[in-house]
């Protein structure tokens, strides 16, 4: 009799916390959650490739107080100067309340924002924290003070498939010859080139001659033969120089470069040329502009033009110059020194630098 006694009474007393319980959670209320204080190791980094790996940003932050114990976790944002974090680039720290940012990890994250590589700029960063109720209920983030951090992102290149481009304008060297890039990795190559005269060339798969060697297969024609002719450059200059491996064909159009648009002194009517250095392979104008629009184009023509950035498809100014983008917006007026880099194949790039 005892031991049923027991056994009813034990039941009971669970029924009894069970029902505590669920009166005691139905009584449960979020509490209104502290803002996290955010601390920045430095108001302004530097960036460089020699220093990719190490520490460029130390961050900490107070950790969030629900009012109960939680799994918190934390993601550091970042937008623009100015901006309202509506579409940030996020950097998530898990469940630690500090993030170690290296120069590479930050570099990589700035251009993602279109902060344009090798200008002074800056950009602001937050903490979000979020428990899981889920993450993305409002009433469940907390964020902390902004912080503005000022930093010149630095371009990084990349090393597209190549064709090289020896010849006697350069010693018949292979190894240090200019390369055409093949950016869609399709066997179609562009890149552009100096050739200080008229010079016969080929164009080789490899630094080297061991591989496969292209010479004339005719008028606008490419041959694989061992025995073919070479390629002509007829005159000195700057040339954009195609080949297609596909159609084994190839061109080599010579040009010059300027600007034209608002923003410059020939507005959309007139070019204003640029000047070439052979000695730093690029083009160059010291030039008054007005706040407004610009972009690069070839031979006085629209038929090879470039810009930065594809706002039809979302993707922001980035330094890199594409074909037939975004015009280049100058912010504000003032004397400039205008230069255009088209000598890394797939990789054009441009600066304007206050003077």
């Amino acid at each position: 009799m005892k031991s049923w006694f027991n056994y009813v009474f034990m039941a009971c007393l669970a029924l009894t916390t069970l029902a505590s319980c669920e009166k005691d959670e139905d009584r449960l209320i979020l509490a209104e959650p502290t803002p996290l204080a955010l601390t920045s190791s430095a108001t302004s980094v530097s960036l460089n490739s020699a220093t990719a790996t190490t520490e460029a940003l130390q961050l900490s932050w107070t950790p969030a107080d629900y009012g109960f114990s939680a799994a918190v976790t934390y993601t550091v944002q970042l937008d623009k100067q100015g901006g309202t974090f509506d579409a940030p680039v996020n950097i998530s720290a898990g469940s630690s309340t500090s993030l170690s940012v290296t120069g590479a990890t930050l570099n990589q994250n700035l251009l993602r924002l279109g902060l344009a590589p090798n200008n002074a700029g800056q950009f602001a960063v937050r903490v979000m924290a979020a428990i899981a109720r889920p993450s993305s209920d409002p009433s469940n983030m907390v964020y902390s003070n902004t912080a503005t951090v000022s930093a010149t992102p630095y371009l990084v290149l990349i090393d597209y498939p190549s064709l090289y481009v020896p010849g006697d304008y350069q010693g018949w060297t292979p190894a240090t010859a200019p390369k055409i890039a093949s950016v869609k990795d399709n066997k179609v190559y562009e890149g552009y080139i100096y050739f200080s005269k008229a010079s016969p060339v080929k164009i080789t798969s490899a630094p080297n001659w061991d591989s496969t060697n292209y010479g004339t297969g005719g008028d606008g024609k490419l041959s694989s033969a061992g025995n073919s002719e070479n390629l002509t450059i007829a005159d000195a200059g700057y040339y954009l120089v195609k080949a297609d491996v596909n159609t084994l064909t190839w061109s080599a159009t010579k040009t010059t470069w300027s600007v034209i648009g608002a923003a410059t002194p020939g507005g959309w009517d007139t070019d204003t040329p640029l000047t070439f250095d052979p000695t730093t392979n690029t083009w160059t104008a010291a030039l008054d502009l007005k706040a407004g629009e610009l972009k690069f184009r070839a031979n006085n023509a629209w038929d090879i033009n470039y810009g930065d950035g594809d706002s039809k498809n979302g993707a922001a100014a980035d330094g890199l110059l594409d074909f037939n983008a975004d015009n280049i917006a100058v912010t504000a007026a003032g004397r400039y020194l205008v230069t255009l880099n088209l000598s890394n194949a797939g990789n054009y790039t441009y600066t304007l630098t206050r003077q």
